[in-house]
Order: structure tokens, then sequence, then C-alpha cells
């Protein structure tokens, strides 16, 4: 089998919370892209290092989450949530602190494609907004 390389798809299908992306679906796909300001911070996201297009990104509807946005989103979490969200979010905080993490929310328009294939086509849709840095 052959591993074709690029940003791991979105699941646009999946909406969960910001914590909850950061903190439970490592490695799961969610309707978040994890980006971070500190390209030492994300080895574990993998070997590859790619760059978010900002303004194109944004350019076509979609969102970032800059890093000090989702801290304070987290932040009112802690203090707004019943037990099980503080703690998630706290903990989500911490991670994304370390990690100097932001998120990209894809807003794209979904209604015409089948869920089998939505994998494949959020994939391809995705790259075209993320250059190789290494």
């Amino acid at each position: 089998m052959t591993k074709i390389g690029g940003v791991t798809a979105p699941d646009l299908s999946k909406p969960c919370t910001l914590a909850d992306h950061i903190v439970r679906t490592r490695g799961k796909r969610t309707k978040y892209t994890s980006v971070s300001l500190d390209p030492d911070k994300i080895d574990d996201f993998g070997p590859t290092l790619y760059q978010a297009l900002c303004p194109e990104i944004v350019g076509k509807g979609h969102a970032i989450i800059e890093h000090d946005a989702l801290i304070q989103s987290l932040k009112a979490a802690v203090l707004e949530g019943d037990k099980l969200d503080r703690r998630r979010a706290l903990q989500a905080q911490r991670y994304a602190i370390r990690r100097r993490e932001g998120l990209i929310d894809w807003t794209f328009d979904i209604t015409r494609v089948q869920r089998k294939e939505l994998i494949t086509w959020a994939f391809a849709q995705v790259q075209s907004f993320f250059r190789v840095i290494r």
C-alpha cells in the first residue's frame, strides 16, 4: 500500500469542541486541523513540516483560531463548563500552550459530497491551503 503524503484530511461530519479536539482526538479526524506557531513543538504531528497559507484559508471563508484566541476560549470553558468540561478544557489549555497551538475550522459545503467519499474529498480540498517547508 502506498502512503499518500499531505496534511491529514478533516472529517467534516464530526463536530467537536475545541478542548475535545486537543485532548481526546489526537490521531483521529475532526472538523479541525491543528497548527502551531513553533515548528519545534509539533514533531509528534508528523515528520513533514507544512506552512498554512493563512490569507488563502481566510479568503475561502474558513476560520483560523489563533493561539491567543484558542487559549482565551479554553479559559472561558474552564470557568463556565460543567466539571468534566472544565477538566478537559484545563488539560487542553496545557497542551495548546505547550505546542503554541492554533486550529483551523474548516467550513466547506459538503451537502453534495457522499458520506463514503467525504474524507477523500476533504483531503483533496485542504492540500491547496498548505505548502511543504521540509
